[in-house]
């Protein structure tokens, strides 16, 4: 994480841009200060943020579990909570004992367990060995409190058509 380069968004060597607001800035502080307030192990490296903006540092949470706030909100900011499990099954039921589902991702070595666990995983995009890859002509959108309906592909077109 101290490797992150944080700065303009339209920089290709930039990896964090800033937040969208200072709503939105004040809602990821707010989520990663009642994560630490609740008992997840908080770190963040030190960066130097931009004077100008709104800015949120890489950060890391462990010793999450899904009482905490930071599991079960979104928080869409540079912030990553870790959960354990020691089966597949169980995480699958972590990642869906959510009211969100945006998107998800899976790693694993075995192709079988990509399809059992996509096709397990209730969000609007599942990726597998990678994250945050996007086919523009796929669909894309979310489930629960996540979205509503797709964008994107056949999928996102139909809507507006008359067939």
């Amino acid at each position: 994480m101290s490797t992150l380069r944080v700065g303009d968004p339209l920089d290709k060597n930039t990896d964090i841009g800033a937040v969208n607001s200072a709503e939105q800035l004040a809602r990821i502080r707010a989520l990663a200060d009642a994560g630490e307030a609740e008992g997840a192990e908080r770190w963040a490296p030190a960066c130097e943020l931009p004077s100008s903006g709104y800015w949120f540092p890489p950060t890391l949470f462990t010793g999450v579990t899904q009482a905490h706030r930071i599991a079960r909100e979104e928080i869409f900011g540079p912030v990553l909570s870790v959960l354990t499990f020691r089966t597949p099954e169980e995480a699958v039921a972590k990642a869906n004992n959510t009211p969100y589902g945006l998107s998800a991702g899976i790693w694993t070595e075995k192709g079988s367990r990509i399809l059992w666990m996509a096709n397990k995983l209730r969000a609007g995009v599942v990726w597998s060995n990678t994250f945050n890859k996007f086919d523009p002509a796929s669909p894309f959108g979310g489930y629960k409190e996540s979205g509503y309906g797709r964008e994107g592909g056949r999928h996102g077109l139909e809507a507006y058509l008359d067939v």
